[in-house]
């Protein structure tokens, strides 16, 4: 019985990262000069690992996450107070940009796939 309920999870595990959508995001950055910055954490105060990775580069998605969930952002009716939540826990996604995986906020990628001209 243990033997089949270990094969399912890993059946899941295995299910489960190949149905991350989109499967890469293009980046996006401010200033057309600068290279993504990926963060060891899910986190603003992390260490950085720079990439090669600049505007218009693509990025293999691997899962972003939030601190709260859609719902609560939904809830607070409060425009400012909801702005300020939506700064304070943005989305993190992990990526991998040329074989370099870290963190990045979600803001800096766009939901394109690579080769697609803007």
């Amino acid at each position: 019985m243990r033997v089949i309920l270990i094969l399912n999870l890993f059946f899941v595990f295995l299910l489960a990262d190949e149905s991350i959508r989109p499967t890469q995001f293009k980046v996006e950055l401010i200033k057309r000069c600068e290279v993504l910055g990926l963060s060891k954490e899910p986190s603003r105060k992390a260490a950085k690992i720079y990439s090669h990775g600049h505007t218009g580069s693509c990025v293999q998605n691997l899962g972003c996450i939030r601190e709260i969930t859609q719902k609560q952002l939904d809830d607070e009716h409060n425009e400012t107070k909801r702005a300020f939540m939506a700064w304070k826990y943005p989305v993190w996604c992990k990526v991998d940009s040329d074989g370099k995986r870290g963190w990045v906020r979600k803001q800096f990628l766009a939901d394109k796939p690579c080769g697609e001209d803007d």
